[in-house]
């Protein structure tokens, strides 16, 4: 085997011979170019996860929080069968008020008959739903609960004993919206729970049966529902508006997003429209359900 001495010397120097500076530069030039590359994609699949994931949480909380307030609505006037003395049920009021653009619950007490009235200060001009039921005894099929899942204990079949839960959107942490739930813990205080942060919405509107033939003969807002009316109602509607967390410029010279909750049966009627406000946008969704309510209240028994 030849030793390193006996090579050429053109040899020897093509072997000791490094990079040039053009050389050097031009793969200094290439790796930049792929870590460029690498991070451009890398930032393109995080702002597609992010995507994906607020829109998954815009869904699951539209979702949720639907199903919840729908459940709760067929909770609302509920009476323990079992319970009931023999002959005619005790004559109470409906279990089921509605307060438009408001979010005072705190002001309320429906228990001891302070239903309370519009205030105007609801958020996004948010309505305000109040829902009365009494508890099912041990062992009924019957599943009612208050907002924190906690069983309904039974009490006595009196006006003043009857629970009551309060739904409202309200800021939360961070100034965020969300659906709120106040209700009376074991101690007789009321207290405030959240249910779905996101939720920046929610409008409700009550279809009533005038003529007492089962069927709905109009709709009404709870503005316009007359003093009588709520044990009449046999339908309601919702609708809640959902934002992401997710926050992103605005382009330059765009309109502000519009978002109808409800469309107005005539013209002359509001249109419930919220605006998106402010120089960034986020992911919405409008979900609407509509109820029957089980509960219904006895014709003979109605105030």
């Amino acid at each position: 085997m030849l030793s390193r001495l006996s090579l050429p010397i053109r040899m020897r120097r093509l072997q000791e011979a490094g990079l040039t500076l053009v050389e050097l530069m031009i793969a200094l030039a290439v790796g930049l170019l792929v870590v460029l590359v690498a991070g451009t994609l890398l930032q393109q699949a995080r702002t597609a996860y992010q995507e994906m994931d607020d829109a998954g949480r815009v869904e699951e909380t539209g979702r949720v929080a639907l199903d919840h307030l729908q459940q709760v609505l067929r909770q609302a006037g509920h009476l323990p069968v079992e319970s009931l003395p023999e002959g005619a049920p005790p004559a109470l009021l409906a279990g089921l008020r509605g307060l438009d653009d408001s979010r005072q619950a705190d002001a309320l007490d429906p228990a001891a008959g302070r239903f309370g009235s519009s205030t105007g200060d609801g958020v996004n001009r948010s309505d305000l739903l109040m829902l009365g039921f009494f508890g099912a005894p041990r062992g009924s099929h019957a599943q009612l609960s208050h907002c924190s899942g906690a069983p309904a204990p039974v009490k006595p079949l009196e006006e003043a004993a009857r629970h009551w839960v309060i739904y409202f959107i309200a800021p939360g942490t961070g100034d965020e919206p969300e659906l709120r739930c106040r209700y009376q813990g074991k101690n007789g205080a009321w207290t405030s729970d959240a249910i779905a942060r996101g939720v920046e919405a929610m409008q409700l509107r009550y279809a009533i049966d005038s003529d007492d033939d089962g069927r709905p003969d109009r709709w009404l807002d709870a503005s316009s529902m007359p003093a009588d009316a709520w044990n009449r109602v046999v339908l309601v509607r919702i609708a809640l508006l959902v934002r992401g967390l997710q926050r992103r410029p605005a382009p330059q010279d765009s309109e502000a997003r519009a978002y109808d909750l409800f469309l107005p049966a005539r013209r002359s009627d509001p249109a419930w429209r919220v605006i998106e406000s402010g120089q960034e946008q986020r992911r919405r969704a409008v979900f609407q359900g509509t109820v029957m309510l089980r509960n219904l209240v006895i014709a003979e028994l109605r105030q």
